[in-house]
């Protein structure tokens, strides 16, 4: 979605922070003592694979730019970075299946991924068992860093925030920004993605709630629901699920005369949502992004974005940014304690605080999460959340 940026100082306010840099490789055998491998978990093909596609390019452009830039200095010794990509195909089994081969096999130190919840839990218990940290970039359901006895999980990180902030800072937006009154709400409940922001979405937003709609991942017809809903009095409407369906949902809508505000969480957010709707119906839409080229520039984003569009031709998506700061987070975990093994990245990774990331400044909570920075995203509003 092309979008125009107007900065109102009004609305732009500070959120909270945000965790970013770091990268790591690590070495397995004496020949190659000077090589740090990191595993890449990314659903390049299925369901998932626009995220997983610009995930992947992301950590490959980090890995590259590090070992550019003289790699990581550990006891004054300078390491270079090695990443191995596996697809996980947006499939359970084979996510925990190469979750396996890259930690028991290839000996990686750290692992970027996976991009999906239902990933990441396939894949925990694999690094659980290896003693193998992970960050996923983009997985957003509140309990995958926590045990089912609330303690965390000791080798689970994220570098995006919560559902349940994703949903309570949307629903804060629909409120003061907005300006609706009543709301009708589109939800995925094929996964915790859907159904656990529209949860906190509804706790938080100050109006009525005129309808929820469930819907499966899949779903391609949505004319009967739009036509259930449509006579009824509501400002706003808001698709909490992934671009596939959002984007028919917003055709569909559009082509039906249904013209207010839409509200979404990052998972709208792709350039596939208007692919799908069209451009002419991705107007007065607006999303959570974690990153954007059209939000003010940091001097730590400005850099990345136009070094990015410089090797791959295209700006970087929120996507890509996240898994970029993925990586330079474990980077940073390494140097933060002079260690290249495992046991230390997992420490340096819960100690991060007040790291500068393209997609902002963030630190590591004691739940494995990020305080992080919010952003809603119009195709001619930039947007900034408390």
């Amino acid at each position: 979605m092309k979008k125009i940026v107007i900065i109102d100082a009004a609305f732009i306010v500070a959120i909270g922070g945000i965790v970013a840099f770091g990268v790591v490789n690590k070495s397995s055998k004496a020949s190659t003592s000077n090589v740090i491998k990191i595993g890449g978990v990314f659903d390049t093909s299925g369901d998932a694979s626009s995220y997983g596609k610009a995930e992947q390019d992301g950590a490959n452009f980090a890995i590259k730019q590090i070992n550019a830039n003289g790699g990581v200095k550990v006891n004054g010794k300078s390491y270079k970075f090695k990443i191995i990509n596996k697809d996980a195909k947006t499939d359970n089994t084979e996510t925990a299946s190469v979750t396996s081969s890259l930690i028991n096999k290839e000996k990686v130190s750290a692992i970027v991924g996976p991009v999906i919840t239902s990933g990441v839990q396939a894949a925990v218990p694999v690094a659980t068992q290896g003693k193998t940290p992970m960050i996923s970039p983009t997985a957003g359901a509140d309990n995958i860093t926590l045990q089912k006895n609330g303690n965390v999980q000791p080798y689970v990180f994220r570098a995006q925030y919560k559902n349940s902030f994703m949903g309570t800072k949307m629903a804060q937006f629909t409120t003061e920004t907005l300006k609706a009154k009543n709301i009708v709400i589109f939800q995925d409940n094929s996964s915790d993605y859907g159904t656990g922001i529209t949860s906190a979405f509804k706790k938080a937003f100050k109006g009525n709630v005129v309808d929820v709609e469930s819907y499966q991942e899949g779903t391609k017809d949505f004319q009967a629901v739009l036509t259930k809903i449509k006579d009824k009095k509501f400002d706003a409407i808001a698709i909490n699920g992934y671009y596939t369906e959002g984007g028919a949902i917003l055709k569909q809508m559009r082509d039906m005369g249904i013209d207010v505000p839409v509200i979404g969480p990052d998972g709208i957010g792709d350039p596939k949502t208007a692919e799908i709707a069209g451009n002419k119906n991705t107007s007065n839409v607006y999303y959570a992004a974690h990153f954007s080229v059209d939000a003010p520039a940091t001097k730590v984003s400005a850099p990345f974005a136009k070094a990015y569009k410089k090797a791959y031709g295209k700006y970087p998506s929120q996507f890509t940014a996240l898994a970029y700061d993925s990586v330079r987070m474990i980077k940073a975990a390494i140097e933060n304690e002079n260690s290249t093994s495992k046991s230390a990245i997992t420490k340096g990774l819960a100690n991060l605080k007040n790291f500068d990331g393209v997609t902002g400044k963030m630190s590591i909570d004691k739940d494995h999460n990020p305080v992080a920075h919010m952003s809603i995203i119009r195709n001619v509003f930039y947007l900034g959340l408390n």
